[in-house]
Parts: structure tokens; C-alpha cells; sequence
């Protein structure tokens, strides 16, 4: 409940997955988000595929761990994924 995630530039892979179990997350605006893990032969670890369905839900955690793309900070605010943006 106390828990603040402020993240700025690549928060790739375990960068969100762990931040996304804050209670808020910030985020500057030159944030980039992905979870590339699929593509390297791997699930997501480090809770992503607990925390970011919390957030976002299941079919865009499942966008973005499928796909490998990279969303920017506007969307990810938008999704629910960070709090505000400064």
C-alpha cells in the first residue's frame, strides 16, 4: 500500500513486472515499456504474469508478452499501467 514505483527511460522485462505491484507508479514521459521474454525463449518472470493483469488486465498483458512490442508513456498511463505522469 506504500509503495511508490518512479520509473523513467526502459523499464523492460522485470523493470515493470516488479513495479507494477506498487501501489502507484510514476513515470516520466521518456518512459518505454515491453516484455521482450517470449522472444528470448522465456515466460515472464519476476510475478509479470500476476502483476501486469492486475493492472492492465489479461489481454493486453498478453499483447504485450506476445508481441515483444513497446509501448510508450501516454499509453501505458492510459492503459492503467502508471498512476500519473510528470
Amino acid at each position: 500500500e506504500r509503495l511508490t514505483a518512479h520509473l523513467h527511460g526502459a523499464a523492460v522485462g522485470a523493470g515493470i513486472e516488479m513495479a507494477a505491484f506498487a501501489a502507484t507508479v510514476t513515470a516520466t514521459d521518456d518512459l518505454r515499456v515491453a516484455l521482450p521474454e517470449v522472444a528470448m525463449g522465456l515466460v515472464p518472470g519476476a510475478g509479470g504474469t500476476v502483476s501486469m493483469p492486475t493492472r492492465i488486465g489479461r489481454q493486453r498483458t498478453a499483447w504485450l508478452a506476445l508481441t515483444g512490442r513497446t509501448i510508450d508513456a501516454a499509453t501505458a498511463h492510459a492503459w492503467g499501467l502508471v498512476d500519473h505522469l510528470r
